[in-house]
């Protein structure tokens, strides 16, 4: 193929020489035999000197200029079928096309080359004046006829795989832990430490993260301090660590796992740092003697059984921004104190506050979307109830056996009320249904103590829904 490659080259230089020639004939520059010598001498002088002036003046004749780009056109031509014979060899010899060749056959015409300017073609057919300045255009390709390009961005994909950052096992003391380039996780701790002060750095780099059960079931842990290093506290990080009264977690903590401190009865105090926003399923389940719980106002969501049973916790306020309380999250959490719910809360699973007697007042924001069966069921303690317009429906067992509730105002946006819902509901003597109540369950009020209500004629309800006969009276 080279051999080809120089072989036009030459014939083109050649047809180029024999052109010029024959102009130089035409225009007397080889005078016959029967001129003169004087006359020879004399046209000589002055086409020298006409020619000399347009060289001067940057210009070349018409007719040597067309002869010129003619030849260029000629080479032009012949450096694309030389690239086309090449493409055409190696999809022969491979079976395949190379990504430059590719490229090259997608862009070219199979007409003559087009010529402007200094008339010299690039792969796409217009001008390029490097591929007839330079031979190197054409060795853009290896051996193989894959692009040069494409080879390095093969050995970058492969120096960005041999980097990959990969956890390297390893112990040091009473750590098990993997050692990534730029930090270190904890994977489990063999100590049998009682007062331990978790290590700022293992193998040299920060400890940024807890792993999952790295300390659960420690039969001798009774105090812990973490590093602010810590980010991260795994699944179960500590469970079941029975003799674990307090710990003192990162103040740069922003995730908190599921279980971390679940059924840690000893556990007496914790306080959550600014960065958590989430506190997982049964985080803190069975924590029967946490007392002290300081939740910063960033904590958007609890999660189910989060609390469930921590029933010496004496929690007095949730944090502002919570939007979503889980399944029995604070189940039987009977010391808690509540006077109100958070102003923006969305949801509120099932059971989420049964049982929290120590809870005074409640008042159901209009954000609410959800409200759980059995939600605030046997909270004795409440004597204010407020539910605002926005929540679709009062579910079964709601507020049943409140004990304290005197009265309740049902807004316009309630279609239905549920099964018991406020049975047991013991004190209370005033009941408001709006027409736009549709549907009222089985024991709905029973057991409660008023005498008259109002409710839509065309209301379905049951015969024990309220603790007395209705009669037309009761009808809008």
């Amino acid at each position: 193929m080279e051999k080809l490659f120089w072989g036009m080259v030459g014939g083109c230089t050649i047809a180029f020489g024999i052109l010029l020639a024959i102009y130089l004939n035409q225009s007397g520059a080889f005078d016959s035999a029967q001129e003169t010598a004087a006359e020879s001498a004399t046209e000589e002088t002055q086409e020298t000197q006409t020619d000399t002036a347009a060289v001067a003046d940057g210009e070349l004749p018409d007719d040597i200029m067309s002869l010129i780009e003619d030849s260029q056109g000629n080479y032009a031509t012949a450096m694309r079928v030389f690239d086309d014979a090449q493409q055409e060899d190696e999809e022969t010899g491979n079976g395949k096309s190379t990504s430059s060749g590719s490229t090259s056959t997608s862009s070219r015409t199979s007409g003559s080359a087009s010529t402007e300017g200094s008339g010299t073609v690039s792969k796409s057919g217009s001008v390029d004046s490097s591929r007839n300045d330079s031979h190197e255009y054409f060795l853009e390709t290896d051996a193989s006829g894959s692009a040069l390009t494409s080879n390095s961005a093969s050995e970058e994909s492969s120096e960005e795989e041999s980097t990959e950052d990969t956890a390297q096992s390893t112990t040091e003391g009473d750590y098990k832990y993997d050692l990534y380039s730029d930090h270190a996780v904890i994977t489990k701790y063999t100590g049998s430490a009682y007062t331990l002060d978790i290590p700022d750095t293992l193998g040299g780099q920060p400890i940024t993260e807890i792993g999952a059960s790295a300390f659960a079931n420690s039969e001798t842990l009774i105090n812990v301090t973490m590093p602010d290093t810590v980010e991260t506290i795994g699944k179960n990080a500590f469970k079941g660590c029975e003799l674990l009264v307090k710990v003192d977690l990162s103040d740069d903590l922003t995730e908190l796992g599921e279980g971390a401190f679940d059924s840690c009865e000893r556990l007496t105090k914790i306080s959550i740092p600014d960065g958590v926003t989430q506190i997982g399923d049964d985080t803190f389940n069975e924590c029967t003697e946490l007392i002290t719980v300081t939740l910063p106002s960033t904590i958007e969501s609890i999660g189910s059984n989060a609390f469930y049973d921590c029933e010496k916790m004496t929690l007095s306020k949730l944090p502002s921004e919570l939007t979503e309380v889980g399944d029995e999250s604070f189940y039987n959490c009977t010391a808690m104190t509540l006077s109100k719910l958070p102003s923006y809360i969305e949801e509120i699973g099932e059971s989420a506050f049964e049982g929290c007697v120590g809870i005074t007042a409640i008042k159901l924001p209009s954000t609410l979307e959800k409200l759980g069966n059995r939600a605030f069921y046997g909270c004795t303690g409440i004597t204010e109830l407020t539910i605002k317009s926005g929540i679709g429906a009062i579910p079964e067992e709601a507020f049943a056996d409140c004990t304290g509730i005197t009265e309740v105002e049902i807004p316009k946006s309630v279609i239905s009320i549920g099964d018991s819902a406020f049975s047991g509901c013991t004190a209370l003597a005033d009941v408001s249904i709006t027409k736009y109540t549709l549907s009222i369950g089985d024991s709905a009020f029973a057991n409660c103590i008023f005498t008259d209500v109002t409710i839509n004629s065309k209301c379905s309800y049951k015969s024990n829904s309220f603790p007395f006969e209705l009669t037309d009276d009761n009808y809008y």
